[in-house]
């Protein structure tokens, strides 16, 4: 990893699959040079269909800035600010943050991997 550049070193694709009994979710997150981010979530074989049909997705845009080991994301269409511990070995980026699950929070920590 960059020390000096670490947006330079998040510039890409990165995702993670999660299987279900029902099918998998795709979860993917597109970094550009120009600090902006896409977050994008695929659902396949859900709803009885194949488990490898598009069955629905989503996708939400904002901007995202470094500092240190974390990144701050500002999502556009649901207004929100979101921030998240990172860092990035072997092409596996990680995201280490607080959830709040149910009444009391939860250190959270996910994987996504290098696409391109």
């Amino acid at each position: 990893m960059n020390e000096d550049n670490f947006e330079a070193d998040l510039t890409g694709s990165w995702n993670r699959s999660d299987y279900q009994v029902e099918g998998e979710i795709v979860s993917t997150y597109t970094f550009r040079g120009n600090s902006t981010y896409t977050y994008r979530i695929d659902w396949f074989g859900f709803n009885g269909k194949s488990k490898t049909e598009l069955t629905d997705s989503s996708e939400s845009t904002g901007v995202f800035g470094v500092e240190g080991d974390s990144i701050f994301f500002q999502n556009f269409e649901f207004n929100s600010e979101f921030s998240s511990k990172f860092w990035i070995k072997d092409d596996v980026l990680k995201l280490e943050y607080i959830t709040y699950p149910a009444d009391a929070p939860v250190l959270t920590q996910m994987e996504y991997n290098r696409v391109d």
